[in-house]
């Protein structure tokens, strides 16, 4: 069923933000109803839980709909956009309250010159520590790290790290700078989605990630039965009912969040929302 449907990119298309007073609905539900295939998806990454509600279409629907179709430049906006989400939903997924968060800095005679010098640093620096590490039995470390150039060309790394080696010795092992941070993670109570997004931010400059290898992926589900089309529309007409709604049909999770968006040209709906697991991490 899922090779009928076009890929195209929903959240862009849908990007009118309705908020719960808004006195336009009655009105929208009525030119466009909730017609047509809704597909439902969830992306569960370690505590975070996201559920995307969208419609779907085929390719002769998409010429009659208006939809937006995907150009070089939306293309690549939308590459961008789905890596930070990989990046945020991959970190959320293998990091856990306790584990490192390192801020890695170099002095002015250790800048490197490129992106590609910057990384060959932290290659030799993670090599040091799988070094240290397999000395003490235990095996290589799991990481994410991402390093930034600002538009003045510094250059500074940000890495989360499993947490069994000491702090101390996190920090000795960089020779090329001394202004470094390293912290242990501090989960909110959204987990630790905050630090995901702070580092996946948009960067003023160039920003590039890289990671160990075997890290666990997010668990993606599609369905298009789970949440019927009269409960889409009810949820769109009363937005305080989307948080009965979620956690009355993902038992164990805790309502964060949510947001509900049309498109003026076809009269569709998209909603967003975040949920977190309210039981201990799985």
């Amino acid at each position: 069923m899922n090779n009928k449907y076009i890929q195209y990119d929903y959240e862009s298309t849908f990007n009118i933000k309705l908020d719960a007073a808004d006195k336009r609905i009655e009105k929208l539900l009525s030119d466009g109803r909730i017609k047509g295939i809704y597909a439902t998806k969830t992306i569960k990454a370690g505590k975070s839980f996201e559920v995307e509600i969208y419609p779907e279409f085929t390719r002769k629907e998409q010429q009659s709909l208006k939809l937006k179709k995907i150009n070089k430049t939306a293309q690549k906006n939308l590459n961008d956009k789905n890596a930070r989400k990989r990046l945020e939903r991959l970190i959320n997924t293998n990091f856990k309250n306790g584990d490192y968060w390192v801020t890695l800095t170099y002095t002015n005679e250790n800048l490197p010159t490129s992106l590609e010098a910057a990384q060959k640093d932290m290659k030799n620096y993670i090599e040091r520590i799988n070094y240290r590490r397999k000395k003490k039995g235990l095996n290589n470390a799991k990481y994410i790290y991402v390093t930034e150039f600002s538009e003045k060309g510094r250059c500074h790394h940000h890495l989360i790290m499993d947490c069994d080696l000491d702090m101390k010795i996190i920090e000795s092992v960089w020779k090329k700078g001394r202004r470094n941070n390293v912290r242990r993670i501090a989960e909110d109570e959204q987990g630790i989605t905050g630090l995901a997004y702070y580092l996946t931010k948009d960067p003023q400059g160039r920003k590039r990630w890289k990671s160990s290898q075997g890290l666990k992926r997010p668990i993606e589900r599609k369905s298009y039965s789970v949440i019927s089309k009269r409960k889409i529309q009810n949820m769109i007409k009363n937005q305080d009912s989307i948080e009965f709604e979620l956690e009355k049909i993902y038992k164990g999770k805790k309502f964060m969040s949510a947001e509900v968006k049309y498109n003026k040209y076809n009269c569709k709906f998209y909603i967003y929302a975040r949920m977190i697991n309210a039981k201990n991490r799985e």
